[in-house]
């Protein structure tokens, strides 16, 4: 088995709560002690629980190395501890050294829980599923079963992606175990790292019939529910949960969420201002009920929340976006212009609002500063077809004709059939004065009219291309205008 955070953590702060039994000031001198003996410093003794300590402390730091050095040391002085030797083989297992592991347990007479997880988890590294998973289930017979032991076979379970054996573990774990509610939680946790989101719920449910007062649990169950699209059991969870603790920020807000997510923008916009009544982070209310007005697309309205969260929180560049769109779609540039500036002021890597407000300077003719801003765009996100063809279209404009086909060309490897791109193509071609390649491109044009069946592409596109042939005139008439005399016979063949 790898050593890994996700493996370990839970075992790792086991260990980290049982070192801090140790006074500090006991568990320094150990180590100090040993670190010593390590460095040839000085020469001490250490008992067994001592031993047991050291590498309890090393292995808390994740330092698996060190901790069997010290297991390996302690073996040197207690040659017959069983329980140093377990611990050997354990970490052996989690530094990938199986086979000596095996060698070490093949030797070991020690059938504790602890014992049996070794021996499981080898079983499992040679493939040996049903023998791995009876004993792991032998596990529960025990009278003395303990919730540690459970949580560290579901691990194992876990490490080796056997799931239908944990879910079967769990559920007899669930029927000897005095309370199984921690162990409920850590499965339907896994349930939602696998995307299992039914079966997670299924286990929240069961939480639920424990303690129908758990807010977490009823949170949970909320937030699978939204992850199912299931909204209206999502807002009923939330109810229930609001029932055990009124006003909970954390739920007002994630129903006001399902609302939104499911569409219900004015019932999401109650919600959030119920949020905003209780919350001390007013802005974050609301630019969300701001959010479902452009949703509703009540731009005065948004306008009116987005300028409220602003003055509360006046470096939230965000809000500042939002409010560049809300004017945008009001027909208000100047002001849009204005808040695009200042969220750039805020945020200089938002590669968006560098878009965005490049495409606004290029349709209002200030074709430097568009183009200025849709390259800086594309040096913070370079994979943005979108923000490249305006980058051509600048480029057109500013008679950058070889930045501008480097562009388009650029644009039409991911969308062959972009029928105004190629068109762009030809023109920036032709003003180069790369003739050849301009009346290429007029010819994947009209091959493309006669033979490609354009019903799946957007009907203004469909109506783009069935005029395509008029199109293709206008541009021999440019071409013609623009080339050399001794090519017109050819064009116009």
């Amino acid at each position: 088995m790898s050593y890994t955070v996700e493996s370990l953590l839970r075992q790792g702060i086991r260990q980290f709560l049982s070192i801090l039994k140790m006074s500090a000031k006991n568990s320094n001198e150990l180590i100090d002690r040993y670190e010593q003996m390590v460095n040839g410093a000085a020469s001490f003794y250490f008992d067994t629980d001592e031993i047991d300590e050291i590498s309890d402390y090393y292995e808390s730091k994740g330092l698996l190395p060190k901790a069997l050095k010290v297991i390996e040391f302690g073996l040197k002085l207690h040659p017959d501890n069983e329980d140093l030797k377990l611990k050997q083989a354990r970490y052996l297992l989690y530094l990938d050294r199986a086979e000596e592991a095996k060698k070490i347990m093949s030797g070991l007479a020690d059938y504790s829980p602890d014992a049996t997880l070794v021996r499981a988890e080898l079983l499992f590294i040679d493939s040996c599923i049903e023998e791995a998973h009876a004993l792991m289930l032998s596990l529960l017979d025990s009278d003395d079963i303990r919730e540690d032991i459970c949580f560290d076979a579901m691990d194992i379970y876990a490490d080796y992606d056997y799931f239908d054996e944990l879910l079967e573990f769990v559920a007899k774990a669930e029927t000897v175990l005095p309370d199984s509610k921690e162990l409920l939680r850590e499965i339907a946790a896994i349930c939602e790292e696998r995307l299992e989101y039914e079966r997670a719920v299924v286990f929240y449910n069961k939480l639920i019939d424990k303690d129908p007062y758990s807010l977490a649990d009823w949170f949970s169950l909320a937030k699978v529910e939204a992850l199912l699209k299931h909204y209206d059991k999502a807002i009923e969870a939330c109810d229930f949960a609001l029932a055990v603790k009124e006003n909970d920020e954390s739920i007002l807000s994630f129903k006001g969420y399902c609302y939104y997510d499911s569409g219900e923008y004015e019932k999401a916009i109650e919600q959030f201002t119920e949020y905003a009544a209780v919350t001390k982070d007013k802005s974050v209310a609301y630019e969300l009920i701001g959010e479902c007005y452009i949703k509703k697309e009540e731009f005065d309205n948004a306008l009116v929340f987005f300028h409220k969260a602003l003055e509360l929180d006046p470096s939230n560049s965000n809000i500042c976006y939002q409010l560049a769109t809300c004017y945008y779609d009001l027909g208000r540039t100047k002001e849009s212009i204005v808040y695009l500036q200042d969220t750039l002021s805020l945020d200089e890597r938002d590669d968006e609002a560098h878009s965005f407000l490049g495409e606004i300077l290029l349709r209002e003719g200030d074709y430097e500063r568009a183009y200025r801003h849709l390259t800086r765009s594309l040096e913070l996100n370079r994979d943005d077809k979108e923000t490249l063809r305006l980058k051509g279209e600048a480029c057109l404009r500013l008679e950058y004709y070889k930045e501008a086909a480097e562009a388009f060309e650029s644009v039409l490897q991911t969308n062959a059939y972009d029928l105004q791109t190629r068109f762009n193509l030809v023109v920036a071609y032709a003003r180069n004065g790369n003739e050849a390649e301009a009346e290429q491109q007029i010819a994947i044009i009209d091959n493309m009219s006669h033979t490609f069946d354009f019903g799946d592409l957007p009907h203004e596109e469909q109506q783009r291309w069935k005029h395509v042939q008029e199109a293709i005139q206008s541009l021999k008439d440019f071409l013609l205008r623009n080339i050399d005399p001794s090519q017109k016979k050819e064009l116009l063949s």
